[in-house]
C-alpha cells in the first residue's frame, strides 16, 4: 500500500515546530532584557529627572511589539504546528481502521479535522444492518499531493482518527456511480500523486445512486 506520511514528514515538522519555539524563547528573552534594563535606568536617575519617561516609553513600545507578536506567531502558528505534530504522532501510534469502498470524489470543503486542514474524500459504502448504500467521508491533507482516485473506482485505504494514511486501488473503475444528489461540490485542482498497482479481477455492479442516503453518515 502506497504510504500518505513518512517518518520524514514527522522529523521536518517536530524541527519545525522546535525552531518557533527557539524563536520564541530568543525574543522573549530580548524582551525581558529590555525591560529589566530599562527599570535599572529608571532606579539610577534622580527623583523628578526629565529623563523619567524614556524608559517607560521604551517598555511601552516593547510591550506592544512583543504581544503584537506573541500572537500570531505562538497563538496561530505554534499551536497548529503542535495540532499537526500531535496528528502525525497518533498516525504511527494511533488506532487504525482499515476499509475497502467505491470512490466517488474529493469534495472541496472549508474544513479544519484537528486543526489540520483537509479535503473530503468522499466514497460509497454498503451498510448490511441497514440493506443500504451510503455515502462515507475520510480526510485527505491539503499538505499532500492526493492520489490518482478516479469515480468508480475500489480502493482499500487505512484511516487514523479519519484520516487516510495507507492506501492502494484494487481496481480501476469498478463500478459505473452517477452523480450523488444534493449538495457536492467536485475538488478538481489538486497535484496527483503516486498511483498504485491494479489488479485485474472484476467486481459485480453496485445499484444505481437512487439507492444511495447520506443518512448515518461518518464525519
Amino acid at each position: 500500500m502506497i504510504k500518505v506520511y513518512s517518518d520524514q514528514d514527522f522529523n521536518a515538522v517536530y524541527e519545525q515546530k522546535r525552531k518557533v519555539f527557539w524563536v520564541f524563547i530568543g525574543v522573549t528573552v530580548v524582551y525581558l532584557a529590555i525591560a529589566i534594563a530599562c527599570l535599572i535606568y529608571h532606579m539610577s536617575l534622580p527623583y523628578g529627572d526629565s529623563l523619567d519617561n524614556v524608559p517607560k516609553i521604551i517598555v511601552y513600545v516593547a510591550t506592544a511589539l512583543y504581544v503584537i507578536f506573541v500572537f500570531p506567531f505562538m497563538a496561530i502558528k505554534h499551536h497548529r504546528l503542535r495540532k499537526y505534530y500531535k496528528m502525525l504522532y497518533y498516525v504511527s501510534e494511533g488506532i487504525k481502521n482499515d476499509e475497502q469502498n467505491y470512490f466517488v470524489g474529493f469534495e472541496k470543503c472549508d474544513l479544519q479535522k484537528d486543526n489540520v486542514d483537509v479535503i473530503s474524500c468522499v466514497f460509497l459504502t454498503y451498510n448490511k444492518k441497514k440493506q443500504e448504500w451510503m455515502k462515507r467521508e475520510a480526510y485527505l491533507d491539503v499538505e499532500k499531493p492526493l492520489p490518482k482516485f478516479e469515480r468508480g473506482d475500489l480502493v482499500r485505504y487505512i484511516t487514523q482518527s479519519n484520516f487516510i494514511i495507507q492506501y492502494d486501488i484494487l481496481q480501476k473503475k469498478a463500478v459505473e456511480i452517477e452523480e450523488l444528489s444534493g449538495e457536492y461540490e467536485p475538488y478538481e485542482d489538486y497535484e496527483y500523486g503516486d498511483e498504485a498497482e491494479v489488479p485485474q479481477e472484476g467486481l459485480d455492479e453496485i445499484p444505481s445512486t437512487e439507492e444511495i442516503t447520506n443518512e448515518g453518515e461518518i464525519q
